[in-house]
This record gives structure tokens, sequence and C-alpha cells, in this order.
């Protein structure tokens, strides 16, 4: 009885797995529309907050609830031969086409602003964006910087603010403590300890009192982009053929959708990865573009004009080679009539007319004209056999007269042809020879086969065993064979001591055979055959003819046990033992589990060619942010940092910090992070000490946390941490107020 197709909504058995397309190039995303009422906010108290992040740009008046703007933080500037004018993009729009993407500029390095002019040119597309239609700015301007923010950096930024922007007063603080500043219902009395990895560091900062600890602030070198990279360097060895080119954008993409972290530690994730089956299940299959190849579907018109056409032409290639044959024929006959009647002549014409006129007609002598008139009529009869349907039965054996023939009795031109048909015989004794060896080596092998059928019809059991053993033999030889293969590659090992020193006995043997030949006996070294085994013994040459006997016994053998032996099936044969001695390999590179129904990899296909299989990749990709050794970093993980952090402070101060673990920064949103930061400090916490993460926050509390800082304090808290337009013409653009929410003065 065939079952129905269940219409309930349990979960269906899945046919395939699952593929995971990437886009070949980053998408164009428009710029945000112009708000034009500037106006409203000229000259007021509104701060043009900045969230000037290594990835993207927020923008907005910090009298509202969210940024008007969020860009990517490119920029592309270049002359457009087209229009023969300059042409300045920003955000996703650089990606328009291939000009703009290849005029593409980042503004940072390393978290650390180093390009201005690009950095320029995303702030005058900011402004545009936001409106900003005078030639100064009347608004005071509050940005982000990153930790340690080097001097050169911001005074350069700061003189681009003050002298390219006009802007009445500026600010700076740090993204991750204006994170913590939005999340907390009290920042002016705000304890924690802030997490923050972006996109090329990660910052651990502590936080009493709403007064961020700069002297215990810790950096790690690692973020986003190098985690990118690093995958981006594992999928590139692990793939060296791959048909296609993987972007640093696209390894990005990979690491952000499918990796997370280990928990609660790296060891324990990779001792449940250690049979094929778990590895295929923690696969993510990775398809990139590709261009299929098309198989055009003939129609039936198209069938039938084809083998039409086919027809025609073997038609016409028939007609060919008729016509071919007969005028071959006819000129055979024409040479046949005219080459007889010169041989007749013979008798009747003197014999320096008759060496002129074989001259002429293309022969060096009488009996090469013969020789010709044989093949000749050889030839003709063939050819009229042919026509006729008649076979050539019983050819008589080519007769050699000469060969018996004493030397003293012959002339020059008879020792002349009793030396070719010597050779004649030769050959011809050599293929006798050679059909009576493989008639007699098809008889020996009617008869094994014969013997062989006897011996299994008559007792199978003794002949199952006999072909198991010959099996083992077989395996055990190709085995040996490799073994003495890898034992003779090191020159330490027995066999390539014993064949050096083969060498060196040749050598001797050598020295001495001179020596005998100057004036001694010969040894009669190579009378024998066995004499002739040392060079087989030292000989390290190509064995692939062996190498081909033995894997065409090997599959005779193992073909007769598939068919007559119940215990041996295709799981035992030497393929699919090399296979499964391999399979954790093929589940890595092409996730291939055994004996699963799922699988449908295909070496051929184009498809299958270009995926990525990401398993182990996606967990070890995150570990490095909690072991640095394994992306090359001299440095301490981030639990160990976390734990160095706050070693110098006292236990209350200690409970303050961990009850309140605050996690910022877009490279934390990889899953698992909170998870297996509070698996790292447990273990190094006191016994009964509060353990709280929190987070990670969302990507524009940064910005929101600024806008509420600026529109918070009154103007007695924005006198002391804005840096006026009097005061940067008095002190230089290296000067900048300290805040509880930004870098300390070095």
């Amino acid at each position: 009885m065939q079952r129905q197709a269940s219409t309930s909504g349990a979960p269906q058995p899945r046919t395939s797995r699952p593929v995971y397309p990437i886009p070949e190039l980053a998408p164009v995303v428009p710029g945000p529309a112009g708000w034009h009422d500037y106006h409203s906010f000229q000259g007021s108290d509104a701060v043009l907050c900045i969230d000037n992040g290594a990835t993207t740009l927020r923008a907005g008046w910090g009298t509202e609830q969210h940024p008007r703007i969020v860009v990517d933080n490119i920029a592309a500037k270049y002359k457009d031969r087209k229009f023969n004018r300059q042409v300045m993009l920003a955000g996703g729009e650089v990606y328009v086409d291939a000009t703009s993407r290849a005029n593409t500029r980042v503004p940072y390095e390393n978290d650390v602003v180093v390009n201005f002019d690009a950095m320029e040119s995303i702030l005058d597309y900011s402004l545009v964006k936001l409106g900003v239609d005078t030639e100064t700015l009347h608004n005071p301007i509050a940005m982000t910087e990153t930790l340690c923010n080097p001097a050169y950096s911001r005074s350069i930024m700061t003189e681009l603010l003050f002298e390219g922007y006009s802007a009445p007063a500026v600010a700076y603080g740090l993204d991750s403590l204006w994170s913590l500043y939005a999340n907390s219902p009290d920042p002016t009395v705000a304890d924690g300890l802030v997490i923050s990895s972006g996109t090329a560091n990660t910052h651990v900062i502590p936080v009493l009192g709403g007064k961020a600890i700069m002297t215990s602030a810790k950096k790690l070198a690692w973020g986003g982009s190098q985690a990118a990279e690093y995958l981006l360097k594992l999928m590139q060895l692990k793939y060296p053929t791959f048909p296609g080119r993987l972007t640093s954008y696209q390894s990005s993409l990979i690491y952000r959708t499918h990796s997370y972290h280990a928990t609660p530690s790296y060891a324990s994730t990779l001792s449940t990865l250690t049979t094929p089956r778990a590895l295929v299940d923690l696969d993510r299959i990775v398809q990139f573009p590709y261009v299929a190849v098309q198989a055009h579907e003939q129609t039936e018109e198209e069938a039938r004009a084809q083998m039409e056409k086919r027809a025609e032409a073997t038609r016409r290639l028939k007609e060919t080679a008729a016509r071919q044959r007969s005028e071959k024929l006819e000129r055979q006959q024409e040479e046949l009539v005219a080459f007889t009647a010169l041989q007749e002549a013979r008798p009747t014409t003197s014999k320096v007319d008759y060496e002129r006129r074989l001259k002429d007609a293309g022969f060096s002598s009488s009996a090469d004209l013969d020789d010709y008139l044989k093949k000749l009529n050889k030839s003709l009869t063939r050819a009229r056999n042919r026509e006729l349907g008649i076979e050539e039965e019983n050819k008589e054996a080519p007769s050699f007269p000469l060969i018996d023939v004493p030397d003293h009795q012959l002339n020059e031109e008879d020792l002349k042809e009793k030396r070719r048909q010597k050779l004649m015989k030769a050959g011809y004794d050599a293929r006798i020879r050679l059909k009576a060896e493989k008639e007699e080596e098809r008889r020996r092998a009617e008869e094994e086969q014969r013997a062989d059928d006897e011996l299994r019809m008559s007792n199978f059991e003794g002949w199952l065993n006999k072909l198991r053993t010959e099996h083992r033999d077989i395996l055990d030889k190709i085995k040996e064979r490799k073994k003495r293969k890898e034992q003779l590659s090191d020159r330490k090992s027995l066999a390539a001591q014993n064949r050096m020193k083969s060498i060196a006995g040749l050598a001797a043997d050598e020295k001495l055979g001179k020596k005998r030949k100057r004036g001694g006996e010969d040894d009669g070294f190579g009378a024998n055959d066995a004499d002739w085994a040392v060079y087989r013994e030292i000989g390290t040459g190509d064995d692939s003819e062996d190498e081909e006997d033995e894997q065409d016994a090997l599959n005779s053998v193992e073909a007769r046990l598939l068919q007559h032996d119940p215990h041996f099936t295709e799981d035992d044969t030497a393929s699919r033992q090399a296979l499964r001695k391999h399979q954790l390999l093929n589940a890595f590179i092409r996730g291939l589990a055994p004996d699963d129904p799922l699988d449908t990899y295909d070496p051929e296909s184009v498809e299958h060619n270009s995926q990525l299989h990401v398993n182990l990749e996606r967990v070890r990709v995150p570990e490095v942010l909690w072991q640095p050794h394994m992306g090359g970093l001299d440095q301490a993980g981030l639990g160990e940092i976390v734990e160095h952090v706050l070693r110098p402070f006292s236990v209350a101060e200690r409970d303050r910090l961990t009850s309140n673990l605050f996690l910022t920064g877009g490279n934390t949103h990889i899953p698992n992070f909170a998870s297996r930061l509070t698996a790292s400090l447990r273990p190094v916490l006191p016994v009964g000490a509060p353990l709280h993460v929190r987070g990670p926050a969302d990507t524009l509390d940064a910005w929101r946390g600024m806008a509420r800082w600026t529109t918070s304090g009154g103007e007695q808290a924005r006198r002391k941490a804005f840096v006026t337009r009097a005061e940067y013409d008095e002190h230089g653009s290296e000067w900048f107020k300290e805040h509880g929410w930004g870098n300390l003065r070095l």
C-alpha cells in the first residue's frame, strides 16, 4: 500500500542540505535624502553628533532621538572622463560602477584616522545630506575617537573641523563609553566594565562612579577586520584551487553570518568534532557565483535534421572513398600494363637502354621492378576480391628461397636479396611466435578459468578461502610497496642504508673490474640473470607497471568476491576502505559524511566546485579573541585581559565592576560572546562574586549616548568638555579637554 503525503504540520525529512548564497560585490545602497531644515538648528544649542566609526558613520543633531544619516565610512573621489568633472561619492554609493569601486578609499587604519582627504570627503557628504547649505557651521561638533587616539590624528582632525568647517566648538569622546552612557539610568554614578570589540581593536575600560578609569584600560589588537582576514587566509589554504576569488568583503560576510564563539571552551568543542558526522553537522555550505553550463535540449525536428545531416555526410564520405578506390584501381591497372610491358621488353632491349628506361620509370634495378609488380598484383587481387565479397583464407606462407643458398653461389644482387629475405623471415618468425604465445596464453587462461570454475562448483568454501587469501596477499604486497617507498625516502631507514651499501659495493666492483680489464681476468658479473637483481634492489625508479598489474589483479579478485562472497560488500573494497581512511578530511573539505543520503557532491559539477564548506572555521576564527596566539598575536586573550584589569581594584570595587559587564561594538554581536565571557571569568573570580553580562548594545547606542551627553549637564558642563574657537586659536590644534567619557591627556 502506498503511503500518502502528510498534510499535517509535522516536519518533513530534508532531501538536501541548506546552501547559503553569497553576493559577488557589496550592494549599492542609495544615500539618505537630505533634510533642508538646517536653518531650524542654525545658531541653536543643538550639537552635531558624529559617531565616526571605522566601518560606519552616523551623524545627526543631539536634540533628536536618532541619527539622521547612517552610511559606510568610505569615499571615492575621481575625475569622470566622459563629463570631464570631479565626482565624489560616499557610503554604499561608491559601489555604483567599476570606476568608483577602483577609487574607493577608507579614512581609517587600525581605528585611527590617517587619510584625511577621504575623511573630508565623507564629512562633506554628511553635511550635504544633513542639509547644511551655509559657508560655515554654526553648531558645536561632538565626535567619537578610538582609545588612546594618537595626538597627531586628533590634532589634524581638530584643525580640519575648525579651519575647514569653522565649527564654534569641538569635543571628543569614546564610543564605547557613550554607549554605556546611553544604557545607564544615571550615568553620573554608573559602574561597570566596558568591553568593546569593534573593527580593528578590542578595549576593556573600567568605569566607577560615572568616570572611566583610563589608567587601568587595556587594548587587544584584534577585531572584526582581522578576523575576516584570518578567515580569508584559512579558506585560501583550504581551497588552493578555488575557481572564484574570495574578497575581504565576502570573508567578512561569512564571518558575521556563520561564526560563533565556542562554549564553554574551544577544547570542549573540538572534542565533539572527532567524527565525520559531527563535522558535517557543523558544516555550512556557502555558494559563490558561477556560470552554469547550459545543456541545450534538442527538439524532435532538430534531432531529425541532425541525423539527416550526419547521414548525408556519411554518404558523401562513402562516395568519396569509393571514387578514390576506383581511381586508385584504374591507376594500378594502368601501371600494371605499362610495367609488365617494360618487364617483357627486357630480353629484346640492350642493357644500357633497359637501365635507362628503368631509371626513367623510377626503379633502381630489375629486381626492384619485379618486387613492385608482385605488390601491385597482390593489391589488385585483394581489391577485386573485396569488391566480389571473396574473403582471403589460408594464406600461403611466404617463401625465402635464397636463405639456404650458399653465398659463393650468389652474385651481388642476390646477396642483397638474401639479406632482405633474412630480415623478412626474422619478422615473420617473430609474428608467428607472438601469435603462438597469445594463443598459448589464451588457452592457459581458459584452462585456469575452467579449473577455477570446477573448484568453485566442487568445493565452494575452499575456493572462496583461496580467493580471500589471494585478496589479502595482493593488499599486503601493495602495502609493502608503499612502505618501501616511504622508507627509501628516509635516509635514516634500514632500507635506505642497505641501498647505499649496495651502491657502494657496485662502485668498488667497478673499480676492481677496471683493474682486471687492464691486466686481470673478468669476474663474469652479468653472466647469470641473478646478477642483475642487485639493480632492482637499489632502484628507486618508476614502479608504475608493477603497480598497475597489482591493481588490475586486485580489481579482478574484488569483482569475483563481490559476485560470489555474500560477506564481501562494496564497503570492503580497497577503494572504499581508502575513502573511509580519509573520511574526516573529506568531511572537513567537502562536507561528506559516510553513507549519508544527503551527500550529492559531484567533482565534475561547476556548482559544487564553487562552494566553500565552513565548519571548523566557524569556531576557530572567533577563538583568536580568547587565544590570540592562534592568529599570530603575542598578547593575552580577552579573558586574561579582563582578569588583569580587575586585579588592582578592591573586592568591593571589583564586585561593582563585575556586576555590570557591558558589551558594545559590532564584533560582540557574534553569537555566544556573552556565554563565552562568563565561562572564562567564572573560574578566576571568587566564589559567590557577582557576574552579570549586559549586551551586546545596539549599534546606534554610541550615537544616542553622545546625544544624551551633549544635552545633559547644562552650559557649565559643556564649557568643561568642549574646546572653543578662541581656545583653539590660543592653544593650538593639539589642545583638548578631558572629561569622564573620553581620553586622557598624556
